[in-house]
Parts: structure tokens; sequence; C-alpha cells
């Protein structure tokens, strides 16, 4: 089965890859900016042809570029954060006229230098926009907030808003030291740290995680029932593990209203997740059934089974063991859906997005990021068949796989040769 990831299309035969590969990444991107894929291939052919005198290894001398910004973004990732934090995105979307770095100064107490600066990545990262520009300097460029940053920045309250997701890289910041010193242990169980505990600490703890997690969801769910074919009236029954705000079966309840639901969650979470339930109005569709994925205890019987953002925190043996759960409680037919940010089946070509999240949950939690094909290998020894890779939003993928229809008939001994 051939895997769709992170709806980027893959080089056309093994020719195109290797000359993409001899182009230095700055000067490839360049290349895309003036003439296109074009350009880059034109280039790139060139490169490979020997000069006289000069054997076939001849390649373009390669430049540091690349490594420079790999030691530079970060810092594109800290002004982001702080502007985040501090409320800049809401504060510029709620001027009418936009605002100037000196107005941005003005309003937060900062220096003219540095609030251009945060404005300019902030532009960079289509968090802003240029209204007004200025030919002599950008410290009196005009900006304004997209209409982006005005929908998941512009009202923390709001179910889409990403403040939540940001803040919590605020408040767990990591810097190169004690990043090191993370990937010399085997990780935390945030979620049972949150939760083994019975204080009101611990509570607004598991809410704050909980509305991480929505925060970062939210986007993936919207899209969940289309990519699944879910919407219309046909009835499903769904089982939604570990669903926490339930963000994904909320979504699929309201496009179909002949889907009925079950989350599996933890007793010391079942009461939040039903706050949600209730708070989006389909109570009548959708319940939270108490439990621990850990256990033996069989899954309810189910058509649809759904891990959104489980597997990674886990261990091979503890994904091995859901994947083996989910296939015994699922009628004939039936479907496991995994959503996830994956790694490139090549891993070089993997979206930044989930390389850094498979740093991010080195010292929170038991588990990596996968690849597509690690994923289908799992399903398949598991007993599904058609493993498959669609895509959701941005860089995140959902698997999906079956169960057969009939069981397959076990293999007998051979027959003797005479």
């Amino acid at each position: 089965t051939v895997s769709v990831l992170n709806c980027e299309q893959q080089p056309d035969d093994e020719e195109e890859e290797e000359e993409e590969h001899l182009m230095d990444h700055a000067m490839r991107h360049c290349l895309q900016r003036l003439g296109g894929a074009a350009a880059v291939r034109t280039v790139a052919r060139a490169a490979r042809t020997p000069r006289r005198g000069e054997g076939r290894q001849a390649k373009l001398p390669s430049t540091n570029g690349q490594f420079l910004v790999g030691a530079m973004a970060y810092h594109d990732s800290v002004a982001f954060l702080a502007c985040v934090e501090n409320g800049v995105p809401q504060w510029v979307g709620a001027q009418k006229a936009g605002a100037t770095p000196q107005e941005l100064a003005d309003r937060f107490g900062l220096t003219l230098r540095g609030a251009s600066a945060l404005m300019v990545t902030l532009c960079r990262m289509g968090v802003l926009r240029v209204a007004k520009d200025d030919p002599i300097s950008v410290d009196v460029i005009r900006y304004a907030a997209t209409p982006a940053a005005k929908h998941f920045l512009g009202d923390d309250a709001a179910p889409q808003s990403t403040k939540v997701f940001a803040s919590s890289f605020v408040t767990h910041f990591f810097d190169p030291k004690a990043m090191w010193e993370a990937c010399r242990t085997d990780g935390k169980d945030l979620m049972t740290e949150h939760t083994d505990q019975t204080d009101e600490a611990a509570e607004s703890n598991a809410r704050h995680f909980m509305r991480h997690m929505d925060s970062q969801s939210w986007s993936c769910a919207e899209a969940f029932p289309t990519v699944l074919g879910l919407k219309g009236k046909k009835p499903v029954r769904m089982l939604d593990v570990g669903g926490g705000s339930a963000v994904y079966s909320i979504a699929a309840a309201k496009a179909n209203p002949n889907l009925t639901g079950k989350v599996l969650e933890l007793a010391q979470i079942k009461p939040i997740t039903e706050e949600y339930i209730a708070e989006a109005g389909v109570a009548g569709q959708l319940s939270v059934v108490a439990g621990d994925f850990f256990s033996k205890a069989p899954f309810p019987d189910t058509d649809l089974v759904l891990f959104a953002n489980i597997f990674h925190d886990w261990a091979d043996d503890v994904v091995a063991h859901l994947i083996e759960q989910t296939f015994r409680c699922l009628a004939p037919g039936g479907r496991i859906a995994v959503s996830e940010l994956l790694l490139a089946d090549d891993v070089r070509s993997s979206p930044a997005a989930s390389t850094s999240m498979n740093v991010i949950v080195v010292p929170w939690t038991k588990g990596r990021q996968y690849r597509s094909k690690e994923l289908h290998a799992r399903l398949r020894a598991a007993g599904f068949v058609k493993p498959r890779t669609h895509c959701l939003v941005d860089d995140y993928s959902i698997v999906v796989a079956e169960k057969p229809l009939r069981p397959r008939k076990a293999k007998g001994p051979r027959a003797a040769s005479a």
C-alpha cells in the first residue's frame, strides 16, 4: 500500500530525488521562489554534469546555511511564544488601523528595536501582515493581524484558541541543557502524574492538560468526520480511547446525528469529559466510560475505534496491546483510526512539526512519533487489512485499517513430500 504523508507530493523517481539532494538547501529555496521546481531541476542537472577533467563525483559545494538556520530558528519560536503569552496578537488584532513597532513598544514597555524585531518575526510566521509598507525602514511599517491569527489567537476562551497549547511550552520551557538531561532518562507518564493525586491542584493540572490537548486537536477534529466519511446519517458506533475533551467525538457527532459514541477515560477524568460533551450539546449521542486501557478488560463492541495523539505517549508494547484490544472489539469490517504527527517513511523528509513533537515527548511520555509504514506493519501483524494513511490537516495524518469481513483461515501443515 502506498502511504500518503503530510499532504506533500513525493519525488516521481529516484533520479529526481537525487537531484533535489544535490542542491544546497538555501540555494534550492531561492530558486523555488524565483523559478519554481523547474529551475531547481535545471540547476541540479547541471550540477550533476561533470566538467572537463572532472569525474562523475563532482557536486555543487555545500554550505553551512541549513545548520545556521537550525541553530537560529529556535529564537523565532521563543519570540512567538513570548508574544502569544503577553497578548501581542490579540492587541494588534484589536487595533482597527493596525500597529507600528513604536506603538507596540509604547503599549508593552519595549524598545523600538525589540518591538520591530518581534513584529518582523510574527509577520514571517503569518501572525501579522504588512498593512502599510515603508521603503526606508521596517521600524515604521504598519502591521495588522492576519485572519488566521484573529481566529486562532484572538480569543483565549474560544474553542479553537491555540493560546493554551502555546502557553504549555512557556511553562515547561526546555533549554538545550535541560533537553539533553531529559534524553538521559526514560521520561514520565504526565497524565498519571496529574490524576493520581486527589487535591484541587491535581484536578486543575488535569483540566489544563485536557485544555492543552483540546487546543492542539481542534483543527484535526474539524477535519476528522470528512476524512473518515462519517458525515451523513449512516448509523455508526464509535469508541474514542483516551479521548480527553472528546473533541474528535464531538465533531463526529455534530456531523452525523445517527453516530453514537463512547469515550474511554480514567475515572478521575470522566466528569471533566462529560462537561465538554454537555457544553457541546451532544450528550444524547456521546457517553463516557470509566476505564484504564492498560487493563485486560475488553473494549466495548463498536464499528470504529479512534486513538488521537495516544500512541506517541506509550512504549511499543503498550501500543501493541491497544491494537490487539481494538481488533477484538471491532465488528467485521470495522475500522481503527490513529491520528498522529507522523515522521516520514524515509525519516529525512519528515516535517518539522513531527520531528519537534518527537523531541517534545521525550521528557513527558514513554513514547515517540511513528512512521506510516511502522504503523501499517503493526496493524497487519494484529490481523488488520488495507492499512492506509490520509492527510488530516497541515502535517497531521490519520492511519486507518479494517478488520476483515471474514476470519483468516489458519494455515495448516504442508503436505509431506513424496
